[in-house]
């Protein structure tokens, strides 16, 4: 009767571990995409030499930013399986067929398109074909991150939901809320660290490109006078507060990067004390104008360069060695007066012991 018992229990357990497997299955891809993408060596050469791999990893995907997203979510141009040659890049503009909390319509990148369509990123009708070439598209930024486990400690979620609910009473506030506090637990967004490599790789710290492109003076240094400011060597380090990029350089919007002679740009000189409020509470119109991207050069601040190269590097290494003479002296002196180190219950110095 147990081993009936058992092999009933085995039997529902893998039925459902099966379903479960294919329902999965079935949500993230109803069409079947993966029957031809799941091979990890799929793909072509392309007319320009180089391999386009076409290989999708299911449970990758699964836990990434789109992983809810049907794959002609994004791939509208596919009417049929399999499909022809691909010829149309991914628009993602696209509505999606998700429904944020308290929305009527489908979800859509479109706003966030619009403000990119107006910075110096954007590509222009007048720009050359360089220039095109070199330009960012959404998918340099944006590759679909994996969602991280973030830190819950600060997060409490049950006093946060009482105090929207002393106004909000309707039954959608709890699955809005439901939802952000699903991307408050886990993150994707880029650390300060990457943000910059992600800037200079192929773009702001690529001089030669930059000449080509007709940047010229100080905007050539912009990458190597950041990593010499205080803002860069903290970032250096692993701070997480110090500015990054993104940080000076666009709004909340992200995508909203101007030239600093523009009007609506982050780092014009009528929106520099708002944009450095955002990390320093007490700023005034002399703050502002502290170099961000200091040129630590004797022809340019010969000032800056004694104070930074001279002063306190004698500072640092004045303080370092110093410690390292104290410490040897005071080991003299109480050598002198006859007291030794002993590892004995802790290590401490102690007064020898002539009989011993």
């Amino acid at each position: 009767m147990k081993i009936q018992n058992l092999l009933v229990m085995f039997i529902v357990i893998s039925v459902t571990g099966v379903g479960a497997f294919f329902s999965m299955a079935l949500a993230a891809d109803p069409e079947n995409c993966l029957m031809c993408h799941k091979y990890p060596f799929i793909g072509r050469i392309g007319e320009d030499g180089l391999k386009r791999n076409y290989h999708v990893d299911e449970h990758l995907f699964l836990n990434s930013l789109h992983g809810k997203v049907e794959c002609r979510g994004c791939h509208t141009y596919i009417k049929k399986f399999p499909h022809d040659p691909v010829t149309e890049p991914v628009n993602c503009a696209n509505e999606c067929h998700i429904k944020p909390p308290f929305a009527e319509k489908n979800f859509s990148h479109q706003k966030i398109i619009d403000v990119f369509n107006t910075s110096d990123h954007a590509k222009n009708a007048d720009d050359s074909p360089l220039m095109k070439e070199s330009k960012p598209d959404c998918k340099y930024c944006h590759l679909n991150p994996l969602y991280k486990k973030a830190d819950e400690k600060n997060i409490d979620y049950d006093k946060t939901l009482d105090r929207c609910l002393n106004c909000h009473m309707k039954k959608g506030v709890t699955r809005a809320y439901l939802h952000m506090t699903h991307r408050l637990r886990h993150k994707t967004s880029r650390s300060s660290q990457e943000i910059v490599s992600l800037c200079a790789r192929n773009c702001h710290g690529n001089a030669p490109l930059m000449e080509k492109l007709g940047v010229t003076g100080r905007n050539l240094e912009v990458v190597e006078t950041y990593k010499e400011s205080i803002h860069g060597k903290m970032t250096t380090l692993g701070s997480e507060k110090a500015a990054d990029c993104i940080s000076c350089h666009a709004s909340s919007l992200i995508h909203d990067i101007y030239k600093k002679d523009n009007p609506k740009s982050s780092i014009h000189e009528d929106n520099l004390q708002a944009t450095c409020r955002n990390c320093h509470a007490k700023i005034n119109e002399h703050f502002v104008k502290i170099a961000v991207h200091p040129r630590i050069k004797v022809p340019h601040h010969p000032v800056l360069f004694v104070i930074s190269n001279l002063m306190l590097r004698a500072i640092l290494y004045g303080t370092v060695f110093g410690l390292m003479g104290l410490l040897f002296l005071e080991t003299y002196r109480r050598k002198k007066d006859g007291i030794h180190m002993k590892l004995k219950a802790g290590s401490s110095w102690r007064i020898q012991d002539k009989g011993k």
